[in-house]
């Protein structure tokens, strides 16, 4: 299993001295962006994702959940992200936004909101690299177990990473992900 940590909550001020600890154990950092119009604003910012980028040996993955991804993806593809997923219903263009990523050299996801059915983007899963699944509301809210089983409709072979952000109250959580079979 590959551990990706979000930085979302980690505290900007001393998010270094919060990281230190865990690089041993992970595989890459996980980088939300929230526009404040597709979710409520968060801010995590270009400026953080060079100082990470210059500051840990990890790949460094990005989450886009804003509103018109196109320029913020291509300028997170220049600075290095290993991957970029944005949301298909918040882009004119998806294919092409899929396309473009994958031209600046970085690989093209597609992040699956709870509302989206896999069956209304199966066209886009074609060109994509992978897909993230959202575990939870863009945004914020409670863990939907549910919404694992979506991984199990994407096409085989295609990347699938899931978010699992759960409360010490949500029942059963800290055994969901060793049940899933992949």
């Amino acid at each position: 299993m590959n551990i990706s940590a979000s930085v979302y909550a980690a505290d900007q001020r001393c998010i270094m001295a919060q990281l230190l600890p865990l690089l041993p154990h992970l595989e890459s950092l996980h980088f939300d962006v929230m526009d404040g119009l597709f979710v409520p604003f968060h801010g995590l910012n270009q400026t953080l994702f060079r100082q990470l980028r210059d500051s840990v040996d990890l790949p460094i993955d990005v989450h886009l959940m804003i509103r018109h991804p196109q320029s913020w993806a291509l300028r997170f593809a220049e600075m290095g992200a290993r991957w970029i997923a944005f949301h298909p219903e918040t882009c004119e263009n998806p294919l092409a936004l899929l396309r473009a990523i994958r031209d600046y050299k970085s690989r093209a996801y597609l992040a699956l909101s709870p509302h989206i059915s896999v069956s209304s983007v199966r066209h886009l899963l074609e060109e994509a690299d992978g897909a993230l699944i959202l575990s939870a509301p863009p945004g914020g809210g409670d863990f939907m177990p549910e919404m694992l089983a979506k991984a199990r409709a994407l096409p085989a072979g295609l990347p699938v990473c899931t978010t699992v952000k759960c409360k010490d109250t949500t029942p059963g959580c800290s055994g969901i992900c060793r049940g899933i079979s992949w």
